[in-house]
């Protein structure tokens, strides 16, 4: 288990050759792209390639298309797709669109007169209470006329005015009267701004309105029809042109997001002389496939050299990990990837994340209803977090079986472990609470004290003498956290007088001061010279330095504390939930038989849900705070293969 291994390659050939080759780079699944752009390659003449992309908007054509004609884009085959330049697939969509638009026009213009005519008719129910035709009022030469509603308020008020006109009522509503009045043609404007400013709503009739009101209803009712028939006509050869387009649409789409999503890739190759320039990452295990891939195209070469051997590009992180502990890689990627060539901390979080769930959910049971619901978790949604609660599921079981507890209740393996001889178990929880407590802190001891280890571990690889020797988590903190530790458990638990002055000061004292001077003291032991900063042009003073140090000393110091009893809430966990349980063996002893299986069937579905969710986050927090915060920092480059990725819809 470690990183995997990679290699960098530089890819060179004629541009005709160019789409082809990224095709291929995407096929491979295994190219991490970088930009082709660099200080030195710039100083050569190189740029990089920054052309629109013309398939951009016919992606958004297609996209409309699809709408309109009811199609659900989707990925498919393209294969047999010959249309490739931006003029073939514009021909096609143009060809598609139009044979669309005129059955779409006939739908628009039939349901626009629906819509008219629905109004209207509206509009002459409130007149039916008029018995003369529409025609014969609107025919009239010296006699205007205007149909509409004013607000049943107003009414009283026409009374007021002496102008040239009259107002016949036709319906009365709570709000508003509707009716028609009459005045002289050669008044009529002022008879408008009159009924204006009474807010008179004018209705506009159609010139197709004949008839009076009862007969434009019916004529209009017909007519309505008939264009209903007429948009659903068109409906329906607008379903025909679909059910003909839609193979070919799906095609059309499909190779456009191929062909848009590898064109976006020439955002990162270099142009010099005719020639593309693409540089990237492929993992030494797939080298061989890949070399093939790129060997079929016939002016392309590829050459192979070392991860570091371009200061401008960063390898990327790929974890390499066993089955076993390759569902934990999740919990790495989301604390941040390791940087290539450091530690892959994958083994280490499943060991730990898998004992400290046991430990703390510790029921033979509900361990194996977690292992259970993990299978089935891992097998229909997600493979990492079901192989994480299978896991997790089997460390139950193991320390369910050692505190004895089967479905809460605590006495039900007694009897095997009295035929099996075995005195000192089951653990009884309750009994033994200042041994849970104390052991959950000497584990975190331990724990500390091995992130500590992996922190000198990477430190020298790194040859990073500050890490690996003189800080906090390096040689100068473990000997001092270590011996702290020690000391305490001697003098506290066995009565050792084991803080001697010597032992104090060789092993407290003096590692505090390394842990104080820990900057000049590593760029001594580096650069053979003794600076207060690691930054040159920085000038601290030496009461600076010590203010500053101190308190980030005592810091230190001061997390070591914390950290170790942060480690508490692992025993606190396990008291939690025998504690849980207790109380619905109690519930269920005080209810009736029928009662019995319903209440621990719902207690230890409760305490499953609620205790197991609780448990793994805490198991989280120590993770990333107490353990990964040691050594992990976290700044890998994930590593991500060039792909295309169907898209229903584009930016």
């Amino acid at each position: 288990m470690g990183i995997e291994k990679m290699e960098l390659v530089s890819l060179v050939g004629q541009m005709n050759e160019l789409d082809q080759c990224l095709g291929k780079c995407c096929e491979s699944g295994c190219f991490h792209i970088q930009p082709a752009f660099s200080s030195a390659s710039a100083a050569n003449g190189l740029t990089l390639l920054n052309e629109k992309n013309g398939y951009a908007p016919l992606l958004k054509t297609f996209e409309r298309l699809a709408v309109e004609l009811g199609i659900e884009l989707k990925e498919t085959d393209y294969s047999a797709y010959s249309p490739a330049s931006p003029e073939e697939f514009s021909q096609r969509a143009r060809e598609i669109s139009e044979s669309f638009e005129e059955a779409n026009q006939k739908k628009k213009d039939a349901l626009q007169k629906v819509a008219q005519i629905n109004e209207t008719v509206t509009q002459i129910h409130h007149l039916k209470g008029m018995n003369i035709n529409f025609e014969d009022i609107f025919s009239c030469k010296y006699v205007a006329s205007r149909v509409g509603r004013i607000p049943t308020d107003n009414l009283a008020k026409l009374d007021y005015y002496d102008e040239n006109f009259f107002f016949v009522p036709f319906e009365t509503q709570d709000l508003y009267c509707w009716g028609m009045y009459f005045c002289p043609e050669q008044d009529k404007a002022l008879v408008d701004d009159l009924f204006h400013s009474m807010f008179f709503e004018r209705v506009h009739l159609p010139n197709f309105v004949k008839g009076d009101a009862d007969n434009a209803i019916k004529t209009l009712s017909a007519d309505m029809t008939l264009q209903q028939q007429k948009a659903d006509e068109a409906q329906a050869e607008i379903n025909r042109i679909s059910i003909r387009v839609k193979d070919e649409m799906l095609a059309a789409y499909s190779k456009l997001q191929y062909l848009y999503g590898t064109f976006e890739l020439r955002k990162k190759v270099g142009y010099l002389s005719g020639k593309f320039y693409i540089k990237g990452f492929v993992p030494i295990k797939d080298k061989k496939r890949f070399n093939q891939l790129m060997s079929t195209l016939e002016t392309v070469s590829a050459a192979y050299m070392p991860p570091d051997a371009d200061a401008n590009c960063t390898p990327p992180t790929i974890l390499k990990n066993s089955w076993l502990t390759r569902p934990f890689g999740m919990m790495v990627e989301m604390y941040g990837l390791p940087n290539y060539g450091g530690f892959n901390p994958t083994a280490f979080v499943a060991i730990t994340y898998t004992l400290l769930f046991g430990v703390m959910f510790g029921d033979l049971g509900q361990g194996f209803l977690v292992m259970l619901l993990g299978l089935i978790i891992g097998r229909k949604l997600n493979r990492d977090a079901g192989g994480m609660m299978v896991r997790c599921g089997l460390s139950s079981m193991v320390f369910g079986t050692i505190y004895g507890s089967v479905f809460g209740f605590e006495d039900l393996l007694d009897p095997l472990y009295e035929q099996l001889g075995i005195s000192f178990l089951p653990l009884k929880v309750f009994s033994k609470t200042s041994f849970i407590l104390l052991t959950a802190v000497a584990v975190g001891v331990v724990l500390i004290v091995l992130s500590m280890l992996i922190n000198i571990y990477i430190g020298f690889k790194e040859k990073d003498y500050e890490k690996a020797i003189f800080g906090c988590n390096g040689i100068a903190g473990l000997i001092f956290y270590s011996s702290i530790a020690v000391g305490l458990v001697g003098t506290i638990m066995f009565d050792v007088k084991i803080m001697s002055p010597p032992f104090v000061i060789c092993l407290i004292v003096i590692p505090l001061i390394c842990i104080f001077c820990r900057v000049p003291f590593s760029l001594a032991v580096k650069y053979k010279k003794f600076r207060l900063s690691a930054d040159e042009e920085e000038k601290m003073t030496i009461g600076g330095f010590i203010v500053e140090n101190f308190f980030e000393m005592f810091e230190f110091v001061l997390s070591y504390i914390s950290n170790t009893m942060s480690f508490l809430r692992v025993g606190g966990f396990v008291l939690s939930h025998a504690g849980m349980m207790l109380v619905v063996m109690t519930l269920m002893d005080g209810a009736s038989a029928a009662a019995q299986p319903v209440i621990l069937v719902i207690g230890n579905a409760f305490v499953m849900a609620m205790e197991g969710m609780i448990v793994a986050i805490q198991i989280i927090r120590l993770e990333f705070y107490e353990i990964f915060s040691r050594f992990n920092e976290s700044d890998g480059v994930p590593f991500e293969p060039v792909k295309v990725q169907f898209n229903a819809q584009t930016e």
